[in-house]
């Protein structure tokens, strides 16, 4: 099972959209603007995926990216003063509280971590085996269509899919230890 850029890179969305969300509200209190900034910053990660490096944290990456945003709208907008308000400093630390929240875990390394886990887990999968897995999860093929083209039955299509995904979780859980997997 081959995992793209498009996929890894929705996870990563999916996984910090709602911690950029409160770091530019906590910037800009324009619901509207700062939901076109969250767009502009995700587009540009989305451009700029080549130079991210893995090893750092996303989150930061995303925030590097999501303040030079702000700072050039807030350069917009310097000639449209009425537009502009202050956050009153109860809302920002609301908003401060929420994204610490959101942050606190670093998730999106720990759903990294999981991935790469099950990237080598399925390797270790009998080749039937993972096309079974394959054709289920990323073609989102059902049993029969799988068991018509490999030539077996369904029973024996669900049963083995069944024991690779119970193969999976005991290869990813022991990759990751004990604590890897609390997302």
């Amino acid at each position: 099972m081959t995992t793209t850029r498009e996929d890894l890179f929705g996870v990563l969305v999916r996984e910090h959209e709602r911690g950029l969300h409160a770091f530019v509200r906590s910037c800009v209190h324009n619901r509207a603007d700062a939901e076109d900034l969250v767009q502009d910053v995700f587009a540009a990660a989305w451009r700029r995926m080549a130079d991210y490096d893995p090893n750092r944290p996303f989150a930061a990456w995303l925030r590097g990216i999501a303040r030079r945003k702000i700072l050039a709208y807030f350069r917009s907008e310097a000639g449209r003063r009425q537009n502009l308000h202050l956050v009153p400093p109860e809302a920002v630390a609301a908003i401060a509280d929420e994204h610490e929240q959101l942050t606190r875990p670093a998730r999106g390394e720990a759903y990294r971590d999981c991935f790469a886990a099950l990237r080598e887990c399925l390797e270790s999968l009998s080749a039937e085996d993972r096309q079974i897995v394959e054709r289920t999860y990323r073609e989102q093929q059902n049993c029969r269509n799988i068991a018509d083209w490999l030539g077996r039955t369904v029973d024996l299509v669900r049963k083995r899919r069944q024991r690779a995904r119970a193969e999976l979780r005991d290869c990813v859980m022991s990759k990751l230890g004990p604590d890897g997997a609390d997302f």
